[in-house]
C-alpha cells in the first residue's frame, strides 16, 4: 500500500522517539518480579537514572503486565518512585495497544487508550512537582512532551517537551539532540519559525559536536531550511537545504533528494526565477511519484503550473493541475490540496474561465479559513497549556508547602522563634510566587489577546479581499455575456451569480464581529458624535476607516459608486464637518 509523506514522517518519528525513550531493550538478567522491579527503580532514582526501557519491554512481554504494574505502584513510597512507575504504566499501555499497529496507514490511537495515557502523565508530573526537585521534573516533562508527540497531541507535546529542555539548561544538565529536533518540527507547524529555527539549530550543534547522525541531521537540516524560508530570509534558507541535500546525497536517498529540491523550486517561483524553479519542481514530482508519495507529487506538480502559467504555458499549467487533483484523489492532503484550489482559480482566470475560477476560489476561501484557524487555535492552545501547566505547578508546590508548615507548627511549643520566622518566610515566599504568577498570567493573556486580535485582522482581510475578488469575477462574467454567446448552462450560473446579494445582512454581522476585534469602541464613539447615525453611515464608517476606495466599498455593499459618494456625503453631513475636513482622517482619529 503507498504511503504519504506525511505519514511516512509519522511513522518514522514515532518509531525514533519510542526507541529512544520506550523501545525495550535486551536486558542481561531479566526482571518480571514487582518487588525486583521496585528494587531497580529505587537505585536507578537515587542516582538520577531515569531509563526504563528494559522494564517496560519485560513488563509487556511477560502476559502479566497489569498484575505487576498494580503491585508495583502499591510498592511505590515516594513521590519519584510514583512518577515513574506513572510513566512505566502509560508506556506499557503504548507497547502494548499502539506499536504493533504503528506503521499501518489506517492506524488510528484509540480515544480510550489516549485519554488513559494522559491520565497516567498527568499523574506523574503532579507526582514530579510534588517531589520539588527540577531534575525529577524536567525528565518526567521530556517523556510526557515525546509520548504526546506520537499520539498527536502537539500542543501539550510542545509544552511539556520545552518545559523539561529549559529546566535541564538552567540546570546545566545535557538534553538530547532529538528533544530539539523534535520541538522544533512543532514549532514549524503552528508557525513559530524563529523558535523552530532556535532549537533545530540546537540539536544540529549537538550532533556536530557529540556524533554525526547523518538522516536525523539531513531531515533538522531540512526543517531549519523551511523555518527561514517561511520567513523569507532565502540566503539562510538556500545554506540549510543544500546542507541537507548533501547529507541525503550520503545517505543515497532520493526521495529526500526530490522533496528538499521541491522546496528549493518555490523559492525560486517566489524570486521570479522561473526556468530554475521549473526544474527543481519536475525533479521532485518525478521522484515523489515513482516512490508513490503521490501527495507530495502533487504539491510539486501544481506548483509547477504556477511556474508555467507565469511562463505563459497556460495549458501545460491546465494539464499539471488536472493531473495534481488525480493525484490527490489517491492520497488526499488538505494542505495539498487548498495549494491546488489556488492554482486552479489562477489557471481558469488565465483562461477567461470565471466560472471556473470563481467556483474554484469559493473552494480555496473554505478551506483555506479552516486551516487558518486551526494554526491560529494551535498556537493559543500552546499559550494556555503552559499557563494551565504553570499553574497546576504553583498549586500543587504551594499545597506541599502547606503541608510543610503544619509539620513545623507541631513543634511551636519547642521552638516558638523559628518557627515563627520559618512561618514568616513561607507567607512571604507564597506571596512573592502569588505576585509572579499573577503577573505571568497578565503577561500571557495579553498574548492570548493580541494571537486573537492578529486572527481577527487576518479573517477580516481575507474577508473584505475574498468579496472584492467575487465582485470583480462577476463583473467579468458579465462583460462575457455581452461580448459572447454562451451556452444555457453558464447562462444559468451568470443569472444566478449576478442576482446574489453581495453582503447580506448575515455578512455585515460577521464583519462587524470582525472589526469590533480589531477596533474594539470605533462603534461606541461613532453613536457619541452623532446619536442619530443610520446602520448605512455606520457601515460607510467602518468602510473608509479600513481605507478601502470607492469601488471596493460599492462592490462590498452591493451599490454603486455613485451611491458610494452620496452615503459619504451624508455621513460627513451627519458628523457635521466641514468642507476643509478629510473625512478619512477624522474616521481614523475615532
Amino acid at each position: 500500500m503507498n504511503r504519504s509523506k506525511t505519514q511516512l514522517l509519522r511513522i518514522c518519528i514515532a518509531l525514533l522517539l519510542f526507541s529512544l525513550y520506550l523501545c525495550p531493550a535486551q536486558s542481561q538478567t531479566p526482571v518480571i518480579n514487582a518487588t525486583e522491579i521496585a528494587k531497580v527503580l529505587t537505585e536507578r532514582s537515587e542516582k538520577f537514572v531515569f531509563h526504563i526501557a528494559d522494564l517496560v519491554g519485560q513488563i509487556a512481554k511477560s502476559g502479566q503486565s497489569q498484575n505487576i504494574l498494580r503491585e508495583l505502584e502499591a510498592k511505590a513510597d515516594n513521590h519519584q518512585l510514583r512518577a515513574l512507575v506513572y510513566i512505566m504504566r502509560a508506556a506499557v499501555l503504548y507497547y502494548e495497544n499502539i506499536l504493533p499497529d504503528i506503521d499501518k496507514m489506517e492506524h488510528r490511537v484509540s480515544s480510550a487508550v489516549k485519554s488513559e495515557m494522559l491520565a497516567l502523565y498527568t499523574k506523574a508530573m503532579n507526582e514530579a512537582y510534588l517531589t520539588g526537585n527540577d531534575r525529577v521534573i524536567a525528565q518526567i516533562s521530556i517523556y510526557y512532551g515525546q509520548s504526546c508527540h506520537v499520539i498527536k497531541e502537539l500542543e501539550l507535546s510542545v509544552t511539556y517537551t520545552m518545559n523539561g529542555i529549559e529546566l535541564n539548561e538552567k540546570l546545566g544538565i545535557e538534553n538530547s539532540p532529538i528533544d530539539y529536533m523534535i520541538v522544533g518540527e512543532i514549532l514549524y507547524k503552528i508557525r513559530e519559525y524563529r523558535q523552530s529555527v532556535n532549537y533545530s539549530v540546537k540539536a544540529i550543534q549537538m550532533w556536530e559536536q557529540k556524533g554525526k547522525d547523518t538522516l536525523r541531521m539531513m531531515w533538522t537540516s531540512n526543517t531549519i531550511a523551511l523555518g527561514y524560508h517561511r520567513q523569507k530570509k532565502y540566503d539562510s534558507a538556500f545554506i540549510w537545504y543544500r546542507k541537507a541535500m548533501q547529507l541525503a546525497d550520503e545517505l543515497k536517498v532520493n526521495v529526500w533528494k526530490g522533496i528538499i529540491s521541491g522546496n528549493m523550486g518555490q523559492i525560486f517561483y517566489e524570486q521570479k526565477k522561473f526556468d530554475t524553479a521549473v526544474s527543481l519542481l519536475q525533479l521532485d514530482y518525478s521522484i515523489s511519484k515513482k516512490e508513490g508519495l503521490y501527495d507530495n507529487a502533487a504539491n510539486s506538480l501544481q506548483w509547477e503550473a504556477r511556474t508555467q502559467l507565469q511562463l505563459g504555458n497556460i495549458s501545460v499549467a491546465l494539464n499539471q493541475m488536472r493531473e495534481a487533483f488525480s493525484l490527490l484523489a489517491l492520497i488526499p492532503d488538505v494542505q495539498y490540496l487548498r495549494n491546488t484550489y489556488y492554482t486552479a482559480t489562477e489557471v481558469f482566470k488565465a483562461m477567461g474561465e470565471f466560472d471556473s475560477a470563481f467556483y474554484y476560489n469559493t473552494k480555496y476561501s473554505a478551506l483555506n479559513d479552516s486551516l487558518e484557524r486551526v494554526v491560529a487555535l494551535s498556537g493559543i492552545a500552546v499559550s494556555k497549556a503552559r499557563a494551565n501547566d504553570e499553574k497546576s505547578r504553583y498549586s500543587i508546590q504551594a499545597l506541599q508547602k502547606e503541608k510543610e508548615t503544619q509539620v513545623f507548627q507541631r513543634n511551636i511549643l519547642i521552638a516558638a522563634i523559628v518557627l515563627l520566622g520559618i512561618v514568616g518566610f513561607l507567607v512571604i515566599t507564597k506571596q512573592r510566587l502569588k505576585a509572579k504568577l499573577q503577573v505571568e498570567r497578565m503577561e500571557q493573556d495579553q498574548q492570548r489577546m493580541q494571537q486573537e486580535i492578529a486572527s481577527a485582522r487576518e479573517q477580516l482581510n481575507m474577508f473584505t479581499q475574498n468579496i472584492v475578488e467575487k465582485t470583480s469575477l462577476i463583473e467579468k462574467l458579465e462583460e462575457q455575456v455581452k461580448s459572447k454567446g454562451l451556452s444555457d448552462e453558464k447562462h444559468l450560473l451568470i443569472t444566478e451569480l449576478s442576482q446574489q446579494t453581495i453582503l447580506t445582512e448575515d455578512d455585515w454581522i460577521r464583519f462587524r464581529n470582525l472589526f469590533e476585534k480589531i477596533y474594539p469602541s470605533f462603534f461606541q464613539k461613532l453613536k457619541e458624535h452623532s446619536a442619530d447615525i443610520t446602520i448605512a453611515e455606520q457601515r460607510m464608517a467602518a468602510l473608509t476607516r479600513l481605507q478601502l476606495t470607492g469601488k471596493q466599498m460599492a462592490a462590498m455593499l452591493g451599490i454603486s459608486v455613485d451611491s458610494v459618494h452620496k452615503t459619504r456625503q451624508r455621513l460627513r453631513q451627519r458628523l457635521q464637518l466641514s468642507s476643509d475636513t478629510n473625512i478619512d482622517e477624522y474616521i481614523a482619529g475615532i
